[in-house]
């Protein structure tokens, strides 16, 4: 199995993202905040709208990998279950958090967990100066 993608490779992609989002909405004639952008990329990966254009930067988890992991996170306190989604997104990718925390059937927690993940890419990016 490959290894996942890196905590910088996952950055710079969502950065192309943001920028890539930024100017569709520009030229739209709408201006967001990055953050919101960022949000906004976050749910399209979510919705599937978005997939990195390089295979080797997702490690997809299983289909079963994907079910025994939501199982075991069903248990938990809520805040649990988003620090392990956030923790995941960060060592399995981006792509892998967001298939289990979809199998948790929760759309209350899906939301908390985009809004965990902007926050948590948001700061990596602005301490990284991408923004």
């Amino acid at each position: 199995m490959p290894q996942p993608e890196s905590a910088q490779e996952q950055i710079k992609w969502l950065q192309e993202q943001l920028e890539a989002k930024q100017q569709e909405l520009t030229r739209a004639g709408e201006q967001k905040h990055e953050r919101d952008v960022l949000k906004e990329v976050v749910r399209d990966i979510s919705a599937e709208k978005i997939f990195p254009g390089d295979p080797s930067l997702t490690v997809p988890l299983s289909n079963d990998d994907t079910t025994q992991k939501a199982q075991e996170l069903q248990e938990k306190e809520h805040e649990h279950i988003i620090k392990e989604l956030v923790a995941m997104a960060l060592t399995k990718g981006i792509f892998s958090a967001i298939a289990v925390a979809k199998k948790l059937k929760n759309p209350h927690l899906l939301d908390d967990f985009h809004d965990a993940l902007v926050d948590h890419y948001y700061d990596a990016l602005v301490q990284s100066r991408k923004i």
